[in-house]
């Protein structure tokens, strides 16, 4: 959708859905983007970066980070600027997974994928039945100024009812994105000529600073790492989108 002439695509996380934009952006910016639900078993990244106009601004948060990531490289210099927020960057790029804190959770996706794809319907029936106890769940070890945000009854429910729509109703589409994230997805990095700017806060303990690092290095083209002091996950996303210029 257009805002200030230019088209935004917002990419959430997993799980997450497009609530998730909503519950975190400024009211001025809440129509401001097309959000792409990627609550499916698979993303077609190529087929979303057709319909971009030149100048197209691309915004992912998390997990969502691989998918604005793919859409760039496919769009190529349609792309105007990518904005990357608490990124989750490919895990061969660094030892990650005991920094973070759904570290395990990555590990059985990419070792044990029968068992990961287990405990996946569990907390899928779990976010359809009691959204606010698996978000609780979740988020039970927040830092930073993520603790404020669980302290806050709007945005609680807000991604509570995020979790029920996307997360559950199917585990589908959330066991396959998370697969092809523990894949090695780096080739798509060298294929990213668009400026980015990183968001990162210092006490996320859910993408660490260390893998937005790794990431920036990684990347090609013109990076900008922005740290968010005190911010967490969630509240980095707060902070960046009210600053986004958009």
């Amino acid at each position: 959708m257009k805002h200030s002439e230019k088209t935004v695509a917002y990419f959430h996380g997993i799980p997450g859905g497009p609530g998730e934009w909503a519950a975190n952006a400024p009211a001025h910016l809440v129509d401001a983007a097309a959000m792409p639900d990627r609550n499916q078993p698979s993303f077609d990244a190529a087929g979303f970066a057709a319909g971009l106009p030149q100048g197209a601004v691309l915004i992912g948060f998390s997990l969502g980070a691989q998918a604005a990531l793919q859409v760039a490289a496919a769009a190529g210099s349609r792309v105007g600027a990518v904005h990357l927020v608490s990124p989750a960057a490919p895990l061969q790029l660094g030892d990650f997974l005991p920094q973070m804190q759904g570290g395990k959770l990555f590990w059985f996706a990419a070792n044990h994928p029968n068992w990961f794809g287990i405990l996946s319907r569990a907390q899928s029936w779990m976010a359809w039945k009691t959204p606010s106890f698996l978000l609780s769940r979740l988020m039970s070890g927040a830092a930073g100024d993520d603790r404020a945000l669980m302290r806050d009854p709007a945005w609680r429910a807000a991604m509570a009812e995020t979790l029920r729509i996307g997360f559950g109703f199917s585990a589908t589409g959330y066991i396959g994105q998370i697969r092809r994230y523990v894949e090695d997805w780096r080739d798509t990095l060298a294929q990213v000529h668009a400026p980015v700017t990183i968001w990162q806060g210092d006490s996320d303990n859910w993408t660490p600073p260390a893998m937005a690092e790794a990431l920036a290095a990684a990347l090609p083209g013109e990076v900008t790492t922005i740290t968010l002091p005190g911010a967490s996950h969630y509240s980095a996303l707060q902070t960046a989108l009210a600053r986004i210029a958009i």
